[in-house]
């Protein structure tokens, strides 16, 4: 069913969450906003009733951090999870070399070695030999890692001399790159390779996601565009498929940058905003992947080191490196940001940053938003409530099951990273987000991760559990904070009638019933239309 724009409906036979807790029967919505509750039908005889058939509505879910749509162009790539050597890199890569034309750009994701600074010239030999006559580029499962071939080197003028953006690393092997490069020297290679990705491509596979997470109860999402992989950033494409009714759900994109110089690049998209595609703002690398061992921590981790950095509390390696300049500037803009921080070093010289522009210009006139926070420390909890709406967190209690790597690096601290029942507790703003692709596709579901952190994973003493009333505030409210635009995240008068509709109540399924596709989804609706249904 598609409403006109005027057309007046209302929502009946349901039981309707308008947040976490507050229940209605019925919902009026005018022009895909919510107009008023508990209406008699018999007062808008022109009205369409719609019938929810006894099914549970809950404000729309928003996965407050994800990388949906550049992540698209690589659906269609070699799929390298599971692989860890080169040879199984190589095999796979030979693979599907055989399938490309002659020359074409070739995109791989989801490897994860043992050692990333152990990728020899031998490694690399392996890759060449798979593939002699393309560009390739592979991305690791953390999506902050990548190797590149011999080709792709020459092409991107990649040599020991080449200048390495702070916070990345160029894996040399007696003096020489073996095409393994870190963190942000992957933008050594993708400033250059990404031109080669077709809009084509990346349009099937973000279609493709966008439609899954609405079948999964998600209305709007936080897509990033860009990594320390570099940018795939093409809001035009987007708003291309809005048009043709390929965007389900709204896209909150942030515009990824590196430096100083670069946030004025984004100002052209401040207004250009449609109804699903919204320009959200600058997001930020201040540390690297902890799963990677680059948590910036102020203590060391099992191999010796602080973790990386990507910005700096001083202008030893210049102005546009300087995170209190950085700050200041996107304060006197007054742009949302979202800050990519691990480690408790992160955390802390970005909150003192944050204060500093506070103090300068006596307001904060945007919403600053901390993503992941492994390793966040009661203190620092403490700092964001006192700045509290205009600073707060998302976070992944999902990975709570896939952690396993954390160990590695940081031992007894890596089995209680994610600190979300904290967190929570502390009355922070917390919002629930999935981190695709770096997490699972098995893991993106609102109710798989409803099911891990209500049960701790299995480990409730390093996790303790979430609650039902937590994740659903989560979801909704708590992911809407981090988006700065008032307007989704719960079904109040005014807001966007975006929501989800389940077979059963969440509150009444146990924790281990909780799964991807338990309980079912009905539907899912934004702006009062439905954007999915279940057969």
């Amino acid at each position: 069913m598609k409403a006109k724009d005027n057309q007046q409906l209302i929502f009946t036979n349901a039981t309707i969450y308008i947040d976490a807790e507050r229940k209605i029967n019925n919902l009026l919505v005018e022009n895909g906003k919510v107009k008023d509750y508990y209406v008699d039908p018999a007062f808008y005889e022109d009205a369409k009733i719609v019938d929810l058939e006894g099914g549970f509505v809950y404000p729309g879910f928003n996965d407050s951090h994800v990388h949906i749509f550049e992540i698209g162009g690589f659906l269609g790539c070699a799929d390298l999870f599971g692989c860890r050597t080169s040879d199984q890199i190589a095999e796979k890569v030979a693979e599907l070399d055989k399938k490309l034309p002659e020359g074409e750009f070739f995109l791989g994701n989801g490897f994860y070695p043992d050692d990333y600074n152990a990728w020899s010239h031998e490694d690399l030999a392996k890759l060449d030999n798979a593939s002699k006559n393309r560009p390739i580029f592979l991305m690791d499962q953390l999506g902050h890692n990548c190797i590149v071939n011999s080709y792709s080197m020459k092409k991107c003028g990649i040599t020991a001399e080449t200048p390495i953006p702070p916070g990345g690393l160029v894996v040399l092997e007696n003096g020489t790159p073996t095409g393994m490069l870190r963190e942000t020297a992957m933008l050594l290679a993708s400033d250059t390779l990404f031109s080669l990705l077709k809009d084509d491509i990346i349009r099937k596979g973000a279609k493709q996601l966008f439609e899954l997470w609405a079948s999964m109860g998600y209305t709007s999402i936080v897509d990033l565009m860009g990594g320390p992989f570099g940018r795939i950033f093409r809001p035009e494409l987007c708003m291309e498929m809005e048009k043709a009714g390929e965007v389900p759900i709204r896209i909150n994109y942030k515009y990824t940058f590196y430096d100083l110089d670069e946030i004025d690049n984004c100002l052209k998209y401040k207004d250009k905003s449609t109804d699903k595609v919204r320009f959200d703002g600058l997001k930020l690398f201040i540390d690297g992947a902890y799963t990677g061992g680059e948590a910036w921590t102020t203590w060391k981790n099992l191999e010796g080191g602080y973790g990386l950095n990507c910005v700096y509390c001083d202008d030893s390696q210049g102005e546009k490196y300087n995170i209190y300049r950085i700050v200041e500037k996107v304060n006197d803009l007054g742009l949302d940001i979202h800050y990519h921080i691990q480690g408790d070093k992160g955390i802390e010289v970005t909150l003192d940053a944050i204060e500093k522009a506070l103090e300068k210009k006596g307001e904060l006139t945007s919403v600053h938003t901390f993503i992941h926070v492994a390793f966040i420390t009661e203190e620092q909890i403490k700092r964001i409530k006192k700045l509290s709406s205009h600073v707060n967190i998302t976070t992944q209690p999902g990975f709570w099951a896939v952690e396993e790597e954390a160990v590695r690096y940081y031992g007894e601290r890596g089995l209680s990273c994610y600190p979300a029942k904290q967190l929570v507790d502390a009355g922070v703003s917390v919002g629930f987000s999935t981190d695709y692709s770096v997490s699972p596709l098995e893991l993106t579901s609102p109710t798989k991760v409803m099911n891990i952190a209500m049960t701790g994973a299995g480990d409730p003493k390093n996790h303790p559990p979430l609650t039902m009333k937590d994740l659903i505030k989560g979801f909704s409210e708590g992911s809407a904070a981090t988006i700065g635009i008032s307007d989704t995240g719960k079904l109040s008068c005014g807001y966007w009638a975006d929501f989800v509709v389940y077979e059963r109540d969440l509150y009444e399924v146990s924790a281990e019933e909780l799964d991807t596709k338990n309980p079912k989804v009905l539907s899912t609706w934004v702006g009062g239309r439905k954007v999915y249904e279940s057969k």
